[in-house]
């Protein structure tokens, strides 16, 4: 309760009040040149302009029906990978955090360049949904069949938008992630209807990334109950349940799986005041701390704990 009225979150628990704590934007933040700290910001802004927008969105025209120009990027944006598209939700973070930072007019030309394709790839395909990849990766993570982690990449996409808006001011992106929450939270309804709750939790036994997290960053913006219980749906409850009861079990969990859904649980303590959140976030870390940290500063090897 206090941290909240610090902070001046969710209205602040007793009303609207004047935050003590409040982050400071990236646009009154600039770095003095000439110093380490800017020669490195300088470094990832000269890398965000060599990127070029037909070869990141090349996968995204193909899967909407539209035509691709140039050549995909390789990688994990291979246009044969499953997760292609992540890569592209993590660059419209970080270049509308980068334009914050900057105000570098080609870098928010490029970005904005990127959204519109998204945006048209978007309308093309008319349902809400956006992906580089087929919808039919979702009909196998509902089946229980094998698929790579499709969630793991909606979340980058879904999070680089909302960044877009939040950050750099972008009201065409905040239109497409709400269209994606409101194609996956019907996706999640049917599933539930179809089968049962249990039957969702079990698709979520694969790297979900922040999904929790995002539709509750979202719910602040769009108030909408559907994106509160859609975030709720991905509070994965066989790991949460642990820390809720401070069972130190956390040995032989998937780390980059779960440390996303712990962030989310913290940010929907932050937005909701539900206080066994912040429990169970302050518990995950004590845990991570006393137990499973390593000198090195890490928690995990082979990216398990």
């Amino acid at each position: 309760m206090l941290y909240r009225k610090l902070r001046g979150g969710a209205a602040a628990v007793d009303g609207p009040a004047d935050p003590f704590l409040s982050e400071a934007s990236l646009h009154d933040v600039r770095l003095q040149p000439g110093t380490v700290y800017w020669q490195a910001q300088q470094t990832n802004l000269e890398y965000l302009l060599l990127l070029d927008a037909d070869r990141l969105v090349w996968s995204f025209r193909t899967q909407a029906g539209l035509t691709a120009t140039g050549t995909p990027y390789g990688g994990w944006e291979g246009p044969n990978v499953e997760l292609r598209g992540h890569f592209v939700g993590h660059y419209l973070s970080a270049t509308a955090k980068m334009w914050a930072s900057t105000h570098n007019d080609t870098l928010r030309a490029k970005m904005s360049s990127v959204v519109d394709v998204l945006n048209d790839c978007q309308q093309k395909m008319g349902t809400g949904y956006l992906s580089a990849f087929p919808s039919e990766f979702f009909d196998r993570a509902e089946a229980l069949t094998t698929v790579w982690a499709p969630y793991y990449t909606i979340h980058k996409i879904m999070q680089g938008l909302l960044d877009q808006y939040t950050v750099a001011g972008n009201s065409k992106a905040l239109e497409m992630v709400v269209g994606m929450a409101n194609y996956f939270s019907d996706r999640v309804k049917n599933v539930i209807q179809k089968y049962s709750i249990e039957r969702h939790w079990a698709s979520l036994n694969e790297e979900t990334g922040g999904m929790n997290d995002v539709l509750y960053q979202l719910y602040t913006i769009t108030d909408d109950l559907k994106h509160l219980t859609l975030a709720h749906l991905f509070d994965k409850p066989c790991f949460l349940g642990l820390l809720a009861v401070q069972a130190d079990s956390i040995s032989g969990f998937h780390s980059n799986t779960h440390i996303p859904v712990v962030v989310g649980a913290q940010m929907r303590y932050e937005v909701t005041g539900d206080a066994l959140y912040k429990q169970i976030a302050t518990s995950f870390m004590d845990m991570i701390n006393s137990s499973h940290s390593y000198a090195t500063g890490g928690t995990s090897a082979g990216e398990v704990w």
